[in-house]
């Protein structure tokens, strides 16, 4: 008995892709806002999780400026159409 399949040669080859885990660390987190394609802006720091909270009320607002530029997230009632 001749059992041939079980000795072919493997084909070679050098192509090959290497996926590498990015390492995250908590600790060394920026939170960040970003018009458009333009550098992000770094808002905060820190191993903590970033909330924002805005109440239903008129004076409820954050603002984030950058030089010239204003983002403003803000509550309002709804505009119906």
């Amino acid at each position: 008995m001749n059992f041939k399949f079980f000795q072919r040669e493997e084909p070679t080859h050098n192509n090959y892709i290497l996926f590498r885990p990015t390492t995250f660390t908590p600790a060394n987190v920026e939170f960040c806002f970003q018009f458009g394609d333009e550098e992000p802006i770094v808002f905060a720091t820190g191993p903590n999780e970033c909330s924002i909270h805005l109440s239903p009320t008129t004076d409820s607002s954050v603002r984030f400026n950058d030089n010239d530029k204003t983002f403003k997230l803000f509550a309002r009632e709804r505009q119906d159409d």
